[in-house]
């Protein structure tokens, strides 16, 4: 197998592409993971799944549902933006069946094709959750306090 350096003249560790592979698959399943926990009338976004899942972007998180087979389990419809909105298809516009699924559990639009996170935002996974399913619960409330994470909430009651 045909292994690299992770970043050259950096001293890091050769790294192979099977070993990228699993760690993608291995976030990919904790993405899935903490998706599953958003209840029916709530919606969480994109920001909110990668903190909590340990991705590094947003777009991780959106690639992951855009990969996942249409019979999934996993109720990719309740992630969206961080402006309230579905986010934007290949073809230039929103979703219809997104919004189809959100509104059959009762989340409601505006004019401009947002929902109200103030009335159907997801607080975040609870701390018996993350607990048992073995996330580092200082490091994360630690990393939603960061300044600069738009559209990323979570409501630990500690």
């Amino acid at each position: 197998m045909k292994k690299r350096w992770a970043n050259p003249g950096t001293g890091l560790s050769r790294v192979s592409f099977r070993n990228i592979k699993m760690a993608l698959r291995e976030l990919e399943a904790r993405i899935h993971q903490v998706t599953r926990q958003i209840r029916a009338g709530q919606v969480g976004t994109y920001g909110q799944i990668a903190l909590v899942a340990g991705a590094n972007s947003a777009r991780r998180v959106a690639r992951a549902m855009a990969m996942l087979p249409v019979d999934s389990d996993v109720p990719w419809h309740r992630v969206i933006n961080s402006q309230g909105k579905i986010a934007i298809r290949r073809d230039g516009g929103p979703d219809p069946e997104q919004k189809y699924r959100l509104r059959l559990e009762g989340v409601r639009f505006d004019r401009q094709g947002r929902v109200d996170l103030a009335v159907v935002a997801w607080p975040g996974p609870s701390l018996q959750w993350l607990e048992n399913n073995g996330y580092d619960i200082e490091d994360l409330i630690l990393r939603s306090q960061r300044k600069g994470r738009r559209g990323v909430w979570v409501n630990w009651n500690l």
